[in-house]
């Protein structure tokens, strides 16, 4: 397929950023068949960002990390610990590490452990939310979880959700959105912060109950950035959508147009459509 592709074409430019993670043939083959490769201006543009945050960020630097599961995220913070002075962590994630350190969690979605494929071995999710706060600490890094919740029994709408009093979930409640206490204290730290990534969103922000966190630290971001205070990229994904929705996206210094790419640049990985590239 790939020789078929480079057979109508003397140069190969790519711009496909959101799909550089993937060895296929029109991100890796057509370039090797041809013999040349080069990067467009969106690639230029996402590599100069990204070596930015990578490389030598200005400090102190803030990691916002959110979404479902510890499991898809423990390579990106465990990158990332080596760069970052604080961690604030938002989404089903927190439940994970909340419940890992002995807070009470109601019924709310956590990892209790995952299954590697190919040996059958089961790892324990919690523990490694724990190993994963003392490397944290050996490292000096501040690490934000939820101190307050805004939650409901059931995965719906509701125009009046319960607003916990602190970090623990009361029983039959699950967490679906940090809550204004929470929300209040991340975007003191970003305001505080030179440099804010951030990968994942705050709560179930396609409900409208549950969007004000994430669309908070979304507006907390675009106004640090706006007053010159702050470099802010968010890494594509859930987090540029709801930075789309909530009209946050202009204001930040990027957003990535690769979710999977983003990530996989922020776990520390070699991604195959760049590394075939021979000018980018």
């Amino acid at each position: 397929m790939a020789d078929k592709f480079a057979s109508y074409a003397d140069l190969y430019v790519s711009d496909a950023f959101g799909t550089a993670h993937r060895d296929s043939a029109s991100m890796t083959g057509v370039p090797k068949a041809l013999g040349n490769g080069v990067a467009g201006y969106l690639i230029e543009k996402e590599i100069k960002y990204f070596s930015e945050v990578l490389g030598s960020p200005m400090k102190p630097m803030a990691a916002i990390v959110g979404g479902s599961k510890v499991s898809d995220k423990i390579q990106l913070l465990e990158n990332m610990l080596s760069r970052i002075d604080k961690l604030l962590i938002g989404g089903a994630m927190a439940y994970t590490f909340l419940k890992a350190t002995g807070k009470d969690i109601g019924s709310s979605r956590i990892e209790d452990s995952i299954e590697n494929k190919k040996t059958g071995e089961k790892t324990n999710v919690q523990q490694l939310a724990r190993d994963l706060l003392e490397k944290a600490k050996s490292k000096n890094v501040e690490v934000f979880l939820p101190i307050d919740h805004i939650c409901n029994k059931e995965f719906k709408e509701t125009d009046e959700p319960l607003i916990t009093e602190d970090e623990n979930i009361p029983e039959g409640y699950m967490g679906l959105d940090i809550g204004p206490k929470t929300l209040q204290l991340y975007s003191e730290q970003i305001g505080k912060s030179k440099t804010a990534i951030w990968n994942g969103p705050m709560g179930v922000f396609e409900m409208k109950t549950y969007s004000k966190g994430t669309f908070g630290v979304a507006k907390a971001m675009g106004d640090a950035t706006k007053k010159g205070e702050l470099f802010s990229i968010i890494g594509g994904g859930d987090s540029a959508s709801a930075a789309e929705e909530c009209n946050e996206a202009s204001r930040m210094s990027h957003v990535s147009t690769g979710g999977g790419a983003s990530l996989e640049l922020l776990e520390g990985k070699s991604l195959p459509g760049l590394e075939v590239l021979e000018d980018k």
